[in-house]
C-alpha cells in the first residue's frame, strides 16, 4: 500500500461517517416530530412547528 491509497481510504471513511451523522440527525428529527404528533395531536403539532420555524427566521 502506498501513502496515496491510505489517504484515499481515510477520505472515504470520513465521508461515510459524515453522511451517517447527517442521516442519523435527520432520523432523530423525524422521530421527534412523529412522537410529538402522536402525543400532542395535529393541531398542537402544527402550532409548535410554526412557532419554531418563525423563531428560526
Amino acid at each position: 500500500m502506498s501513502l496515496g491509497s491510505e489517504i484515499s481510504q481515510t477520505g472515504r471513511q470520513d465521508r461515510w461517517v459524515g453522511r451517517g451523522l447527517i442521516v442519523g440527525a435527520t432520523l432523530c428529527l423525524i422521530g421527534a416530530g412523529g412522537l410529538l404528533w402522536w402525543r400532542q395531536g395535529a393541531a398542537v403539532f402544527s402550532d409548535v412547528v410554526s412557532a419554531a420555524l418563525a423563531w428560526c427566521f
